[in-house]
């Protein structure tokens, strides 16, 4: 991952919060890493805050190695996130498998390194 990359990926969940970006060049609302603007072409992005809220777009459930916080292995869901803004992130889904598609979710952050959180999504009925 690149010096910039990493830095945008540690600014998108500054404060317990998840970032998104708008363009300043023609007011586009885009994803947690974006760098540029692929409308049109600006890498002014001003940081906004995301309600963190949004539908699943689509899931896949995949088995990994044993995981230190449930022990066995355990099957982990991956999925793209539509958010209220607009823009499309991938991430884990927490919760029961399977997870149908269009169900609301919410962020939350899961602690991964000291100083450093992930994204993950929850459905928002398991608040």
């Amino acid at each position: 991952m690149s010096t910039g990359l990493a830095r945008r990926g540690r600014e998108t969940t500054r404060f317990g919060k998840l970032v998104i970006w708008k363009c300043q060049g023609c007011a586009a609302v885009l994803a947690p890493l974006t760098g540029r603007c692929p409308s049109c072409g600006a890498r002014t992005l001003e940081p906004i805050s995301s309600a963190g809220a949004g539908v699943i777009v689509s899931c896949r459930v995949v088995d990994r190695t044993p995981d230190p916080v449930c022990g066995a292995p355990c099957p982990s869901i991956i999925a793209i996130v539509a958010l209220d803004e607009g823009p499309w992130v991938y991430s884990w889904i927490d919760g029961d498998v399977p997870v149908p598609t269009e169900r609301p979710v919410r962020v939350r952050f899961r602690s991964t390194q000291p100083g450093e959180r992930f994204p993950i999504f929850v459905p928002r009925d398991s608040e």
